[in-house]
């Protein structure tokens, strides 16, 4: 695979699609900010609540937190249904037109990556569930034998030595499975792009046969590739004060849209391989 041509198709795809059409961009920058609105207003609420001296409600500030997040995903859903245009194959870069279909079809993306993340959750749920009985267990089994301050103190530092080990390899499991299924999904949200059925992102034979075509280390390489530009561009915003993240807004619409083209490019290779 021709890297260097991938990745000069999708930047020149990106470009002619937002450089001079300033509209287009602005409007991808508003879907793409919009929600953190709830967010922000959720955590100003807070702020103000605090700064007034009164005492926070814990199930309200939860309650009004899971309520700003629910706000947060559904406006976000035609930022998400947009890209999935892109991994259609639409070119040049389509209108963000029809926003009700692209709210559909972004409920349905965050559908899919809901299911895709759950064998994770589960793995760290697991991961901590196990740690705080065996913490439990532990402090239990010590207790009878606690009569000083220091002892108490060797009991805590046992119990955490004794957890910190399987607590870190369970995390390990849950990263290298996150990062295998983010191989997969990928290959399963384009089948689900280009079909439309939600059932195609789990077609995972299907999907492993378009790895295969591709070249499994072709593929695997392509996504590190994208994903090192991405860590690099992102680190060296982050190190300019102010001016860093005004930068990452504005330039993250042509970011997504070049990721998105270039992932769509190497789905393609495989009818061309």
């Amino acid at each position: 695979m021709d890297y260097g041509k991938v990745l000069g198709e999708a930047f020149g795809y990106a470009k002619d699609g937002l450089v001079g059409n300033l509209i287009k961009w602005i409007l991808l920058i508003v879907l793409e900010i919009l929600p953190a609105i709830p967010i922000i207003a959720w955590a100003l609420v807070f702020a103000g609540s605090l700064m007034s001296g009164a005492t926070p409600d814990f199930m309200s500030l939860m309650g009004g937190f899971v309520v700003a997040l629910i706000i947060a995903v559904l406006l976000g859903a035609i930022y998400e249904g947009y890209m999935l245009k892109i991994l259609r194959g639409d070119k040049p870069l389509p209108e963000i037109t029809e926003l009700g279909k692209l709210f559909v079809d972004g409920i349905k993306y965050l559908v899919i990556e809901i299911v895709y993340v759950i064998p994770v959750i589960i793995v760290l749920v697991a991961v901590a569930l196990a740690a705080t009985l065996a913490i439990i267990k532990k402090g239990l089994l010590s207790t009878q034998n606690m009569t000083t301050v220091a002892s108490t103190q060797n009991i805590a530092q046992n119990i955490s030595t004794s957890i910190i080990g399987p607590v870190l390899v369970g995390v390990l499991i849950a990263v290298i499975l996150a990062i295998i299924l983010c191989f997969i999904a990928t290959i399963g949200v384009i089948r689900f792009a280009r079909t439309g059925k939600m059932g195609e992102a789990f077609n995972f034979g299907e999907i492993f046969s378009t790895i295969g075509k591709i070249g499994t280390g072709s593929y695997i390489l392509a996504l590190i590739i994208i994903v090192v530009i991405f860590g690099v561009i992102y680190s060296v915003l982050g190190l300019i004060p102010i001016v860093g993240p005004i930068i990452e807004i504005i330039i993250s619409p042509f970011l997504m849209v070049f990721a998105a083209r270039y992932i769509c490019q190497l789905y393609d290779s495989a009818d061309t391989a």
